[in-house]
């Protein structure tokens, strides 16, 4: 998401802003997706709007109790690190530990 927010003018909340519906739409045929469900709580949370980001976060440890920030942190193959940190700030921002 992030990388996209500086092409053609795009402002990081307008990009931000316009994945929740595409998120939402790929949990219909699978509403256990966790990456879709881990996007979605974040964006809510750089969008303020924390009442839906904690629900995902709940939906996710219901899903998956498990989950914790360490764990994606030692599981998640980004390039840029930079982009891990701020992926990883923004589920902490929607509540997960």
């Amino acid at each position: 998401v992030w990388q996209y927010a500086y092409r053609g003018g795009t402002s990081p909340a307008q990009v931000v802003a316009g994945t929740a519906p595409a998120l939402q739409d790929s949990l219909r045929p699978n509403p256990n997706f966790l990456p879709a469900r881990r996007w979605l709580a974040v964006v809510y949370a750089e969008l303020g709007r924390e009442k839906e980001a904690r629900a995902e976060v709940a939906e996710i440890l219901r899903i998956s109790p498990e989950a914790s920030l360490e764990r994606w942190r030692e599981r998640m193959p980004y390039k840029n690190q930079a982009d891990l940190e701020r992926y990883i700030a923004g589920l902490r921002k929607a509540g997960m530990n």
